[in-house]
């Protein structure tokens, strides 16, 4: 496989994989599934059928999906044929959808049902010539008659060239106007080949998948696992624990949130115990981080930590090992920091969690760990192929070996640019190759990277200190009464924080202390003194000196939010928050605790 450079020639070499399972799926309770040679012959029939229709080379085709096999089929399609697409996933706001639309020129949008119909409806493009639906919508051409049209054409494929354009990408959005990233297939091809190699994929491994298609790291996973020639199994969040257990994976890709969600499910559970157990559950859970951390193994915690594990593996562990599947012997966290409670707590569990580090323009992947490292609350060693340095911010020098500063990028995953878009392109990609992530980290003695935070997310306090907002964010979350939070307070003298409250454990709370419960009220349970001042105790108990956090970095006011985070709202694709979405929409819960703050 290291001699792939297109993905033109990554779907040539599912001719030679043959009978081997490719893709599969779950359909009104059957499972469903197409070998490497079936997928071969679909692939080649839409591509040809693009091209019958009138494509040339490097035109675009945009796409509006959930993360569903067939997308993986178009858009292998697409690229095999030296076209260009444009995806998007299927919550996609109609004026996103309008601004990618007119931004790339698409010549043909793919849609996946009515409701993304309807939202594209609102804005139509002289562009755009072609509407195609994957499901059945009355009026509307279906995607299957562009695959009957290619398996009866001639029509021979163009030679695609590894420097061409496979994709537009269009960034979440975090922050601004999204940007069009403008990925080769090189750029992919030679990051899915290195990161095959990192996570060792081998044929007789099953991906389970469960990200959205479009977002780089999940598309980068599937390009490995074909690569590999392994299997990828679509699931969803809602049928996650009952897929894992019926087709067994060994491995998964996905955000922090999930596996967060995974946490949150043991310690939910063990909350459910009597005092003495969860005293107990909680004791030897800490002795056996403890003991992880002790490279000395006649030290006393190490000895005392070896029969801490045991016995959490008897009680809890092998249990939850159980609920993944037999065969799992690999999770892979991306998309947004792990929190290194996340790390340790897996680590002590057996099971093998590596974090990795990317971005959109770096196609995505530029570190991961290496399996049985250990190297915890870090992202690895870069890539083969991939430079990092860390420069510092005023200067632009690089950084000595545990030196924190401004992470830079080099190698054959970095992108194109950003699509017609020079200015942005000039800001972070200079002549010589090197990315400016806008990260902030450093390496550690082993080349480990540690990424520390986002410049730009840096909150400056009235006072000239700089506070890492997401630091304080992950130490919240470990609270069972907080589903999501932003902590903001940029210019003020101290930070604030938005919180949306966990209502099931809220609820819980409420019963057990005589407060009445009222869920088409939420704002009047969370007006309670009672409630209040719960957190006001959670927020202490997690943002605390004790817990290393500085003076200045402890947070005096908080405000509260009755609707959850949102995917397209709040929330990027990969579950992470648009800072300044949340400050538009919530600007007046942040004023009121900016003029509260200020009072002090």
């Amino acid at each position: 496989m290291q001699n792939l450079r297109t993905l033109q020639e990554l779907v040539r070499s599912f001719k030679n994989i043959g009978p081997a399972p490719f893709l599969s799926w779950k359909e009104n309770g059957l499972v469903k599934r197409i070998s490497y040679a079936e997928g071969y012959e679909s692939i080649n029939a839409y591509s040809r059928g693009f091209l019958e229709i009138g494509l040339k080379p490097q035109d675009k085709i945009a796409i509006f999906s959930s993360n569903i096999p067939l997308w993986s089929i178009l858009t292998l399609a697409i690229n095999n044929a030296g076209l260009i697409d444009v995806p998007r996933g299927h919550d996609s706001e109609p004026e996103e959808i309008n601004y990618i639309l007119e931004h790339s020129k698409a010549r043909i949008a793919i849609v996946e049902n009515r409701e993304i119909l309807e939202k594209l409806n609102k804005h139509r493009h002289k562009e755009l010539q072609l509407i195609l639906s994957i499901e059945e919508i009355p009026g509307v051409r279906h995607i299957s008659q562009i695959e009957q049209v290619g398996t009866i054409s001639k029509k021979g494929l163009p030679k695609v060239e590894r420097r061409d354009t496979a994709s537009i990408i269009y960034t979440s959005g975090s922050t601004g106007i999204p940007k069009g990233v403008e990925l080769s297939h090189y750029n992919f091809i030679s990051n899915a080949v290195a990161a095959l190699y990192r996570i060792k994929v081998r044929p007789e491994d099953k991906f389970i998948s469960i990200l959205p298609a479009w977002h780089a790291f999940e598309r980068l996973v599937k390009y490995a696992a074909m690569a590999g020639g392994a299997e990828t199994f679509y699931t969803s969040q809602k049928t996650l624990l009952e897929d894992m257990l019926s087709e067994n994976p060994s491995v998964m890709a996905s955000v922090p949130r999930i596996w967060e969600r995974v946490y949150g499910g043991v310690m939910k559970k063990v909350k459910e115990q009597s005092g003495l157990k969860r005293v107990l559950f909680n004791l030897l859970l800490k002795a056996s981080i403890e003991a992880h951390k002790e490279e000395n193994p006649a030290h006393p915690v190490k000895i005392a930590g070896n029969f801490s594990a045991r016995l959490l593996d008897k009680i809890v562990f092998a249990e939850l090992r159980s609920k993944l599947g037999k065969n799992f012997r690999l999770g892979v966290s991306g998309g947004s920091k792990l929190p290194g409670y996340i790390d340790d707590f897996f680590s002590v569990a057996g099971i093998e969690l590596i974090e990795g580090y990317g971005l959109t323009e770096t196609s995505p992947v530029i570190s991961v760990r290496v399996i049985g490292s250990k190297a915890l609350y870090t992202v690895g060693p870069a890539l083969e192929g991939v430079s990092v340095r860390i420069t510092d911010h005023e200067t632009g020098k690089e950084m000595a070996q545990g030196r924190e500063g401004i992470i830079y990028v080099k190698g054959p995953n970095v992108m194109k640019g950003y699509y017609r878009n020079y200015e942005d392109t000039r800001k972070v990609l200079a002549g010589d190759g090197w990315l400016d992530t806008g990260d902030i980290g450093y390496l550690d003695r082993s080349n480990n990277l540690v990424i520390s935070g986002r410049e730009k997310d840096i909150v400056v306090l009235s006072n000239g200190e700089n506070v890492n907002p997401v630091r304080l964010e992950a130490a919240l979350l470990r609270s069972e009464y907080i589903a999501s939070v932003m902590v903001t307070g940029h210019d003020w003298k101290f930070l604030g924080t938005l919180i949306v409250p966990e209502p099931d454990a809220l609820m819980v709370f409420c019963k057990k202390n005589g407060l009445k419960w009222n869920e088409k009220n939420f704002q009047d349970v969370l007006n309670t003194t009672p409630v209040t001042e719960l957190y006001r105790r959670e927020i202490r108990k997690y943002v605390n000196q004790k817990a290393g956090f500085k003076n200045f970095e402890l947070i005096r006011e908080f405000r509260f939010l009755t609707r959850p985070f949102e995917v397209g709202k709040e929330l990027t694709a990969t579950l992470k928050l648009r800072r300044n979405r949340v400050s538009e929409l919530y600007k007046q819960h942040i004023e009121s605790m900016k003029k509260s703050i200020h009072k002090e």
